[in-house]
């Protein structure tokens, strides 16, 4: 079974390199099962940053030596929970060609365009395969530090991690609330409002800068509670997987119970609505409770106008990832005293300075539309 452990000096990293080669070598000549670093226990190691992978959850134990034999190390021995969006990516390619289906004859549907869902495809698709990498050499690392000074060990049981997921859950609501009103954090989501359609390929669009911009700190208090590392972002990846299939038109209001407790489609066409009375509404995940409790749910009534207040007008992935970062420097980069344009990291995205002579032209348009709602163009289910 692969152990972490920790390092006091470079020929002790040397020595846990060497002998961690020679045990996936050892696996590699033909042993299926988890291989345990040989003599690891002569080695100083932290017990607080200690913890083990189950062999099923290796990619290693999935496939055949042959196939093992062509992969780059850190790829054969992938943990399958860091990178289950990417295996999910199938079930998704899926259910977008079944709703395209669905609509593509429907006269006046307008719910996919294809420039616009390639482009949310390209994003995705960088997204997913930046983000396994970004996790596997980043991410992971800076949360078993963390995990090294946690409070507490908490032992993973279907009740520990139902209470995890739902303290996910609750990390997930102040993430995403603050890429509304932070705009450091709306520089990286605002990829994500970028089209002015809502179908299954509008949840393919991700910026590729969220880790840059630090989403994953969110979910550190988890870690710290005595949850390992890789099972937070386990749970994460499930509450996004579920929040894929909420991004469509398909579906109208469900019955009211599940309306009552669970994000839906129906909630989240709103929070997805640039009218004013949809921005920055409706931030849960998989559940809407944390809305209700904090003042921020908004019921889908009137018609839904998507996309953003400032709509790019490109889909050119690059730009559509940058565009909102280049227009926050360029405030910032505007004269006036240090703590004013500072202030353009963390205030709200519509926060705006007013010129030294008085009020004129401004850093940003307002925040909500100034356009009345178009007609509601969600066909009947």
């Amino acid at each position: 079974m692969m152990t972490c452990v920790r390092f006091h000096d470079h020929q002790e990293f040397s020595r846990g390199c060497c002998l961690y080669i020679g045990a996936i070598r050892q696996e590699f000549g033909g042993r299926r099962q988890a291989t345990a670093l040989p003599s690891a226990h002569h080695l100083p190691m932290d017990a607080a940053s200690l913890h083990t992978v189950p062999p099923t959850l290796l990619l290693s134990h999935w496939l055949p030596d042959n196939i093992l034999h062509s992969l780059p190390l850190w790829l054969a021995h992938l943990d399958l929970r860091d990178a289950l969006l990417l295996l999910l990516t199938p079930l998704f390619v899926l259910v977008v060609g079944l709703e395209w289906w669905r609509f593509h004859k429907v006269r006046n549907a307008k719910v996919y365009d294809l420039r616009d869902s390639l482009a949310s495809m390209n994003l995705g698709g960088a997204y997913t395969l930046l983000d396994v990498v970004i996790v596997v050499f980043a991410v992971i690392p800076a949360m078993d530090w963390v995990y090294r000074h946690r409070w507490t060990t908490i032992e993973l049981t279907p009740w520990t991690f139902a209470g995890l997921y739902l303290g996910v859950e609750f990390c997930y609501y102040w993430f995403h609330r603050a890429s509304h009103r932070i705009r450091w954090f709306w520089c990286a989501h605002v990829v994500h409002h970028g089209s002015e359609h809502m179908n299954f390929t509008t949840a393919m669009r991700q910026s590729w800068l969220y880790s840059f911009a630090g989403n994953w700190l969110f979910y550190t208090p988890m870690v710290w509670l005595g949850f390992e590392p890789r099972w937070v972002l386990c749970a994460l990846s499930l509450n996004l997987a579920y929040q894929f299939f909420v991004h469509t038109q398909w579906v109208g209001k469900l019955p009211r119970p599940i309306e009552f407790i669970f994000n839906t489609p129906s909630h989240h066409r709103a929070h997805h609505g640039r009218n004013p009375v949809y921005i920055d509404r409706n931030y849960g995940g998989t559940f809407i409770v944390f809305d209700r409790l904090f003042g921020t749910f908004v019921e889908e009534n009137e018609p839904v106008d998507y996309g953003l207040v400032r709509q790019p007008k490109s889909s050119n992935a690059l730009w559509l990832t940058v565009h909102e970062w280049v227009d926050m420097v360029r405030d910032m980069a505007r004269p006036g005293p240090w703590h004013q344009r500072l202030k353009h990291l963390w205030a709200p995205p519509e926060w705006e300075r007013e010129p030294p002579t008085g009020p004129g032209t401004r850093d940003n348009p307002a925040h909500a539309s100034p356009s009345p709602s178009r007609p509601d163009r969600r066909p009947a289910a």
